[in-house]
Formats: structure tokens, C-alpha cells, sequence
């Protein structure tokens, strides 16, 4: 009996060892599902939080870096061709991924289209410059879902441990900063490496929006003109209301700083109605003081021109305070003219159905294409500063202006230079063609009564 006893003991052991290590094999796969993506088959957002946590706790990594990747352009390929297209280009993303690291390298998708790289004892910050390059060309090249190809970019952000931080999450928190840096108008880098210049920049932005959602529009806000005149018999034709605001603690702040933050929060809605009805009033008490038909430019945001409210308020706005259509241009950027859906056609035409104007600024600069200009109802392109700065001495600026001079002339278009500052580029617009000018030369933005004393009392004059 004691015999039998030991070997149904044995036995049982043996199975119990047996099935020991089956659960632990499937523990480690489940484990291993656990910290993988579905899609892609890189090691996800959950991983890269354990494995950034052992790296910062062991010793036996003297650094690593951190990048943060994103995949630029892939939000239109979602939403014009559908997600089933758009998980096949990111799993062709993750083979990319998985191809290009080494063994000091790990791969993670952390997101939507959203990567991360960790690349371990780096020799020094010219080989993570290297990484970052050949990261950016392989997500470059070609990817191939049929019947389609698509060419994306990506936006690189990159830190450095321990050198930048010694917490896991100030260093995700960090690479995710830079990356979005990199996203900024302000850069054409394809990756920045983490400044804590950084942090004052969105510690700055905070305070700016916490100023605006407090702002007094009618005491912190004003607008100045600028006029517009006709070049041919230099006469007034118009002006453009540009916003200044005048904090009553931090003073000036500059357009280039609060107009962004406006429109990433939506504030622009707001801010955006109280300069059309300012410069409303304001060219309604000119137009009506002086007996003159001037014109009003306005600068719209795409976010108020994607707004669903915008053409009501706009139309009922104009009806109560007796506006005529004929004294409003609203100018509009690129970006938005470049939207070809039936909401932005359908705003175009009942712009042109109404009588305003309709003006592409900044034009010679951006994605300048015919194409959206012979679908859209547009009278003027305003041919961009930078373009006029150079006019003078540089043939390929004098050229590219040349050009869209007789573009418009071809369709029926007007052109209107802004930034010109001195007689040289006034006659060379002249010669060129082109019908109206805005700038230094004729007269800087000024508030309404100095406008009303250097630009209309004297046009009254002749």
C-alpha cells in the first residue's frame, strides 16, 4: 500500500509539474498578447510603460532615448477611404517598424497613428539625429494598399535619459512636447529634440487662453485699418480691420500669438463676431459719413468658416444693422479654399449669392492651385508679403508674381499686393498689372480716428 501510495504521489506530481509549466507557457503567451498590438504586432502603449519603468530602475543601461512619432497626413486617409484602408496602412507602418530597429532598439505603437522608439547606449546625440533621420525616410517611402498608394510623413520627438529627465512619465510627457513642437507652423524640422524652452512656450500659451477666456472684448479689443488703394489712380478703395489686443497687465499681445490659441479652443467663434460687427459699424458710418462705397476686409478663421451657424449669423447681422453686401470682402486663407467639401462649396455660394466679396490671402505662398479658383466663387487674390519684400531684386519673387497677375487677368480676378513698402515695388506692381496695393507706402494700421484724418478726410480733399 505504502508502495502504491508513493507512486500515485509521484504521479500526481509529475502532473501537477506538467501542467505547472503548460499554465506558464500560457501565461507568458497571454502576457505577451497582453503587450501587443493587435494591429500592427509591435509592442504597445502598456509595454512601453513597463519597459521605460525597468530601464529607469536597472543599472545596466547607462542611457536611452525616447522618440515620439507621428504619422502625419493619416487622419484623411481614415476619413476618405475608410478605416479598413486605413488600419492596412498602419500595419505596413509596424512592418516598417519592426524591419528598422536593431537589437538596442525597440518598437511600440502607442495609438492611432501615434509610434514610439527606444533606442539603448546611444553613443551620442548625432546618432540618435541619424535614427531619427532613417525613421523619417522609411515612413516617407511609398505605402501600397490597392488600389491606392499613400506618401506620409511623420513629426519626430525626441528625449534624452537621464539627461532630460529621470521619470518615466516626465519622459513621455517631454517626447510628446517636442513632438508636437514639431507639428508647430514655426518649424520645418521632422524632429526636435526636447527643450525646456518648451514647457515656458505651453506654459505661456496656458496663460494666454486663461486671458482670453477672462478678456473684456469691448475694452481689451480694438481694431486698426490698414487702407487699401487703387495703384493706377492711387485712390482709397478700402481697408482691412486687424484685431489688437491691449491686456491691462501683460499690455500688448500680439495677434500672432492669441489668434491661434483662439482658434485651437474655439474662442475664434466669439472673437471672430465681434470683429465683423466692429468693422461693420465702423465701414457704415464712413461709407455713410463721407458718401463713399468703401470696402471692408475682414479676416475669417476656417474655424468660423466650418462653423454651422456662420452664413445665419452673417446674414442676420448684415439684415438688422443695414449693411451692404457690396462693402464687406471677407478674406479667407488657402487652407480653407483647399477644402473641397460640399459644406465649404455650399459657403462659397451663398457668400456670392448674398454680394461679398470674396478674397484668397496670402496667395503665392501655400498650395496655390487654379483648380480651387475656378470652382469657388473668389473676385481677389491678395499676393502674399513675402513675395512682395523680394520683388525688387529677386527674378524667381518678380516672376511668381508676374505670373499670378496674369492668372487672375485671365480669370477675371483682381489682385491686391499686401507689404508694399517703397516706390521700387509700387511701379514694378504698376508695369505688372496689378489693380490695388496695401502696405507701409500708402499707410501703417491705425485706429479708426487716425484713419479717419490721414485717408478719408483727405480723399474728401480731391
Amino acid at each position: 500500500m505504502l508502495k502504491t501510495e508513493k507512486e500515485i504521489n509521484e504521479y500526481l506530481e509529475k502532473q501537477i509539474t506538467e501542467r505547472t509549466k503548460e499554465l506558464n507557457v500560457v501565461n507568458q503567451n497571454l502576457e505577451e498578447i497582453s503587450n501587443r498590438d493587435a494591429l500592427t504586432g509591435l509592442y504597445n502603449r502598456r509595454y512601453l510603460i513597463y519597459h521605460l519603468e525597468n530601464l529607469v530602475l536597472t543599472n545596466g543601461v547607462e542611457n536611452f532615448a525616447l522618440l515620439y512619432i507621428d504619422a502625419n497626413r493619416f487622419k484623411p486617409i481614415n476619413d476618405s477611404y475608410g478605416h479598413a484602408i486605413g488600419d492596412k496602412v498602419l500595419a505596413a507602418l509596424g512592418n516598417r517598424f519592426s524591419a528598422f530597429c536593431s537589437s538596442k532598439c525597440t518598437s511600440f505603437r502607442i495609438g492611432g497613428d501615434e509610434f514610439a522608439v527606444i533606442i539603448e547606449n546611444y553613443k551620442n546625440k548625432s546618432e540618435i539625429s541619424d535614427i531619427a533621420d532613417k525613421i523619417f525616410e522609411t515612413l516617407q517611402l511609398p505605402i501600397s494598399v490597392s488600389p491606392y498608394t499613400f506618401t506620409l510623413t511623420a513629426s519626430i520627438g525626441i528625449t534624452l535619459y537621464p539627461e532630460d529627465a529621470l521619470d518615466k512619465d516626465v519622459l513621455i510627457r517631454y517626447a510628446d512636447i517636442a513632438m508636437y513642437e514639431v507639428k508647430s507652423s514655426q518649424h520645418r524640422n521632422n524632429y526636435l529634440f526636447f527643450d525646456k524652452n518648451f514647457i515656458e512656450k505651453i506654459n505661456k500659451k496656458h496663460e494666454i487662453e486663461f486671458m482670453l477666456q477672462k478678456a473684456d472684448y469691448n475694452k481689451e479689443f480694438m481694431l486698426f485699418y490698414q487702407p487699401q488703394y487703387n495703384i493706377e489712380n492711387q485712390k482709397l478703395i478700402g481697408m482691412e480691420a486687424l484685431i489688437r489686443w491691449h491686456h491691462p497687465e501683460k499690455g500688448l499681445i500680439s495677434p500672432s500669438e492669441f489668434i491661434p490659441i483662439a482658434e485651437e479652443t474655439g474662442m475664434i467663434i466669439h472673437i471672430g463676431e465681434w470683429v465683423a460687427e466692429t468693422a461693420f459699424s465702423q465701414i457704415k458710418k464712413w461709407n455713410e459719413t463721407y458718401s463713399m462705397n468703401l470696402k471692408m476686409s475682414v479676416n475669417i478663421s476656417p474655424v468660423q468658416i466650418k462653423n454651422i451657424g456662420f452664413i445665419e449669423w452673417l446674414q442676420e447681422k448684415m439684415d438688422t444693422e443695414n449693411i451692404l453686401a457690396e462693402w464687406i470682402d471677407l478674406e479667407i486663407t488657402e487652407s480653407v479654399a483647399m477644402i473641397s467639401t460640399s459644406s465649404i462649396e455650399k459657403t462659397f455660394d451663398f457668400l456670392n449669392e448674398m454680394g461679398i466679396s470674396i478674397s484668397i490671402d496670402d496667395f503665392g505662398t501655400g498650395y496655390s492651385s487654379i483648380s480651387y479658383i475656378r470652382k469657388y466663387n473668389i473676385q481677389r487674390l491678395k499676393i502674399a508679403k513675402e513675395l512682395i519684400n523680394t520683388i525688387a531684386y529677386d527674378q524667381n519673387a518678380l516672376l511668381i508674381v508676374q505670373a499670378i497677375i496674369m492668372m487672375a487677368s485671365g480669370l477675371n480676378l483682381k489682385t491686391i499686393s499686401e507689404g508694399v513698402e517703397d516706390a521700387a515695388q509700387l511701379e514694378i506692381l504698376k508695369k505688372l498689372g496689378c489693380n490695388e496695393v496695401q502696405g507701409y507706402i500708402f499707410g501703417r494700421p491705425v485706429p479708426s480716428h487716425e484713419f479717419e484724418e490721414l485717408h478719408l478726410m483727405k480723399q474728401m480733399k480731391y
